[in-house]
């Protein structure tokens, strides 16, 4: 097997519906295989899936897990040299997939790759960003609170060749599967910055982490925490940022 996606979902199957259907160039590829975890969904999306896509492997959750402990569960279910992370609401197309998997082949040394991710507004989102620092997230927070304008972006998303960043987010990780035997499964401590956690943890094992500038694909991400400072969803993301900070410091 070459690839294994792996995609999660609660209550989602207004955005996985579009998701799978843009995957429908896979669906009769013996070389891959698509892995569909549910989180609990009350919405009737696991039995849409199955009756929509029977060829896609399904796991069913009897509570929502959260991100870590979902894709974890796809991941040792994977039988993939490959593993492609993707958000619910991605819409994916052959030259993306085409292009990661050929930058992953010629690229041994490269431990995951991403594409540029456009979103509802047309524009490149920040899917690549520098590692996370107590400084930053200080600014951030207090720009958020005070409703100051603030941008995460780093690096340049239009540059015309794939470049080596710190991170990139998890709604599109295109993965070398042995990389796993090294740096563990996700974290399962963390709901929200996984991402950055793995991303690192993946370094650490001398393997670069790559975005590919000159391919996108679409993603319908919108930043709830950003716009509800105090909400219950922020106030986790603040203690999982604490874990992480606490896990790697030196």
């Amino acid at each position: 097997m070459k690839v294994s996606v792996i995609i999660i979902g609660y209550n989602s199957w207004h955005y996985l519906e579009k998701c799978f259907a843009s995957l429908s160039f896979l669906l009769n590829d013996e070389t891959v295989e698509i892995i569909y975890v549910d989180n609990a969904s009350a919405d009737g999306t696991l039995q849409n899936v199955s009756a929509c896509y029977p060829t896609v492997k399904t796991i069913e959750n009897s509570s929502n897990k959260g991100v870590a402990k979902a894709r974890n569960q796809g991941i040792k279910t994977a039988k993939g040299e490959y593993i492609w992370l993707l958000d619910s609401d991605t819409e994916v197309n052959e030259t993306a997939f085409s292009a990661m998997l050929q930058f992953m082949e010629s690229h041994k040394n490269t431990g995951l790759c991403a594409c540029k991710l456009i979103g509802q507004d047309g524009k490149a989102q920040a899917s690549c960003r520098r590692f996370p620092t107590i400084k930053g997230k200080l600014k951030a927070a207090l720009n958020i609170i005070f409703r100051q304008p603030y941008s995460v972006l780093q690096y340049n998303l239009n540059a015309g060749e794939p470049f080596e960043v710190d991170y990139v987010i998890g709604a599109c990780q295109f993965i070398r599967g042995k990389i796993f035997e090294k740096t563990g499964l996700l974290d399962e401590n963390i709901f929200f910055a996984e991402d950055a956690d793995f991303c690192l943890r993946v370094r650490h094992q001398g393997y670069a982490v790559y975005y590919l500038p000159q391919i996108s694909m679409y993603h319908a991400y919108q930043r709830i925490s950003s716009r509800k400072p105090f909400s219950r969803i922020s106030r986790k993301h603040f203690k999982d940022l604490v874990y992480y900070f606490w896990k790697h410091r030196k």
